[in-house]
């Protein structure tokens, strides 16, 4: 089975695509794959360094404040008077103000002496309405335990440092030993620093920190700061990994020790202020994170977070330091914050590829097109070419030197192909085409129908013509014959004079070749009569026609030697088809057939007997018959008329008493034929035949 076959156009547009569209498919997918590769490898370094600065911010968070405790505690170790005067305000301010994330700080004594320097912020502002409005600054100290009834806490404020403008005193029973960091100072002889707990005139958190001041060799009090996380959400704030990312810090206990956000890091529980725990927030993707942290124990993975199916990386680092617990840094990324710009970059070059793919195939489509039109003009002529149906042929012009050789070279097969098919049978050409063999001398035995046609008295008709009309005439008879063989899928064998030789049978073989031979003959002597009244009409010359139609058992093929070969039929049967046609002559018919037609399309045709003969060199005799019609037709061309089938019903029943020597009954019955129809010659023909055999034996009436 032949592999399917397709046009060249899909072809060379398949090929463009086939080399192109992958290409630039592989470079987009190459490009996208490196980008997000190159991208992931970005965002890694993102994310630890943002873990990085957050560990280490937590480091810096500390140690400032610790080293500044130090210095004043070293202070009011050496001059443990100097922190009871107003002076030493200066101090603690100075001390305060270096490092942003001291909210305040204060030096606290054994004797229940307190002194301290606080920012001032919203917050405080709207805890106490003694507190002026335009206060940034509050410094206050509290009186020994010695005061006693009278011990109060003095405040003043400053809008700048140190313009005060404003102050109140208030009784106090504030209790150093009450504060946990000094606690702890006493008891472990060094820094001390608390768990974050809430500032409760702020709301937000605060860690303190408290560092030993020692009298006398002696602990005597501690200097302190209390620190706001403030600072630390601020830089977690501003030092994200990406756009999206999260970065907290917590401890083991789930608190949020600073998140970017200080709102989040706290929640209320009524008039209560508690530290928000990771698994209360907001934000699924750092709960979520959380949670696989404690299932895994795995300090770096991705995961996805239903149901958008969000992708992100989650990093977590503990914090390591003297001052630290059990701290841990916590940055969770989505990573399309590094990727999501590229693969909305992608999309469009996705839609730009659609784009230039639709591009690419139009222009390949259009130049596919303008490649292959010229070459499948080429190819259908020459497909009409092989089944010689010959038509004008006309080839766009191409700039293509090879299309435009193969369009010549078309053009002069088609027109050696035509001009062959004019000398040769078309059915010969087409078959010699078909086969792909060169043709050879051979012929074979076939059962066919043999036509001949000739002009009546073509001799005087020519020597009356001029021979411009004798030429003209001749090719329309020519023309008429040719067509109507044409039409009945019949073969022109040769022209002989005025005389059309052509067969049936071959080189295709037809089942019904004798029927389609009566029908060429009947329409090629009605379109041949139509031309002699149009002629005689013009003044011209009529041209009469006779045909003779003959089936046997011949020899066709190509016959002749390799150089010159003609393709022909032999045998008697080729004999007696001539014979039959010059029989018309005799009986002054059109069409005569022989008796072997007649059986095989008797029940198709109407046709009379005309007379036995025999023909020279052939033993036997042959029943001719005139071909009127064929039976039931309505065409003008192939129906018999009444009278002639009156005549062959008539005919045929003088034929039948002639046939069985009544000679005197069959001269009876032609006498009434010719009574009715006094011009049929065949029937004077036959009257007198039976008359004269009638005469020659009357003892047989």
């Amino acid at each position: 089975m032949a592999p399917p076959r397709t046009r060249l156009q899909f072809s060379i547009s398949a090929i463009f695509a086939l080399l192109i569209l992958p290409a630039l498919g592989a470079i987009i997918a190459f490009s996208y794959y490196e980008n997000v590769r190159n991208l992931n490898n970005v965002a890694q370094r993102s994310i630890d360094r943002a873990r990085d600065e957050a560990v280490r911010m937590g480091a810096d968070f500390f140690e400032p404040v610790a080293a500044t405790i130090r210095l004043v505690a070293e202070v009011a170790t050496a001059h443990p008077e100097f922190f009871r005067t107003e002076e030493s305000r200066d101090t603690l301010y100075a001390a305060l103000i270096s490092a942003p994330q001291i909210d305040a700080l204060y030096t606290s004594f054994e004797d229940g002496y307190h002194r301290v320097v606080t920012r001032m912020d919203e917050d405080r502002r709207r805890s106490d309405s003694r507190i002026p409005a335009r206060a940034n600054w509050h410094s206050s100290y509290i009186d020994a335990y010695a005061a006693g009834a009278e011990r109060a806490r003095h405040r003043t404020f400053f809008e700048k440092w140190p313009d005060v403008i404003g102050g109140y005193t208030e009784p106090s029973t504030f209790k150093v030993r009450a504060l946990p960091h000094y606690n702890a100072a006493h008891e472990h002889s060094g820094f001390a620093i608390t768990e974050p707990i809430i500032n409760p005139d702020t709301g937000y958190p605060i860690i303190s920190m408290a560092y030993p001041i020692r009298v006398d060799g002696k602990f005597g009090g501690a200097a302190s700061a209390n620190m706001t996380l403030n600072e630390m959400s601020k830089f977690l704030d501003a030092h994200k990994a990406s756009p999206n990312s999260v970065t907290l810090v917590v401890d083991d206990l789930d608190n949020i020790i600073s998140y970017p956000v200080m709102a989040k890091g706290v929640r209320h529980s009524g008039s209560k202020v508690e530290l928000a725990k990771v698994s209360e927030l907001d934000v699924p993707q750092v709960v979520k994170a959380v949670q696989l942290h404690n299932t895994s124990g795995v300090d770096r993975f991705d995961f996805e977070l239903a149901p958008d199916g969000k992708e992100y990386v989650a990093l977590f680092s503990k914090i390591a330091g003297k001052f630290f617990k059990k701290w841990e840094v916590i940055v969770v990324t989505p990573i399309d914050d590094f990727v999501g710009a590229l693969q909305q970059t992608n999309r469009k070059l996705i839609w730009l590829m659609a784009a230039l793919v639709v591009l690419e195939s139009a222009m390949i489509y259009i130049m596919a097109k303008k490649i292959s039109r010229p070459i499948e003009i080429v190819s259908g002529a020459i497909e009409r070419s092989r089944s010689l149906s010959f038509g004008q042929q006309h080839f766009p012009d191409s700039r293509i030197r090879e299309i435009d050789q193969l369009q010549k070279a078309t053009v002069l097969l088609d027109n050696a192909l035509r001009s062959f098919s004019v000398f040769v049978p078309v059915g010969l050409v087409r078959g010699l085409i078909e086969s792909g063999k060169p043709l050879t001398p051979t012929v074979e035995p076939r059962f066919m129908t043999i036509f001949f046609s000739d002009l009546e008295s073509f001799s005087t008709i020519a020597e009356q013509l001029s021979p411009h009309e004798l030429s003209e005439q001749t090719s329309r008879y020519f023309e008429n014959v040719t067509v109507a063989v044409t039409e009945e899928q019949g073969t022109i064998d040769k022209f002989i004079g005025d005389s059309v030789m052509a067969f049936w049978g071959a080189p295709a073989e037809l089942d019904d070749h004798v029927y389609r031979a009566c029908l060429a003959a009947l329409k090629a002597s009605s379109r041949m009569k139509r031309l002699n009244v149009q002629w005689t009409s013009e003044g011209r010359t009529p041209m009469p026609m006779r045909i003779g139609v003959h089936c046997a058992n011949v020899v066709v093929g190509n016959v002749g030697s390799p150089q010159r070969l003609s393709y022909t039929v032999m045998g008697d049967g080729v004999n007696i088809a001539s014979r039959v046609e010059g029989l018309n002559k005799e009986f002054g018919t059109s069409i005569c057939i022989s008796d072997a037609v007649f059986e095989q399309v008797a029940d198709r045709v109407v046709a009379r007997p005309l007379q036995r003969l025999s023909v020279k060199g052939r033993h036997g005799e042959f029943l001719v018959y005139e071909l009127l019609g064929i039976a039931g037709s309505d065409d003008p061309e192939l129906k018999a008329s009444e009278r002639d089938v009156v005549r062959c019903r008539m005919t045929t029943a003088a034929m039948a008493c002639l046939s069985s020597s009544r000679f005197a009954e069959a001269r009876d019955r032609y006498e009434e034929l010719l009574a009715e129809f006094p011009d049929d010659k065949v029937a004077r023909l036959m009257r007198d035949v039976a008359a004269h055999q009638a005469g020659k034996r009357d003892d047989l009436t």
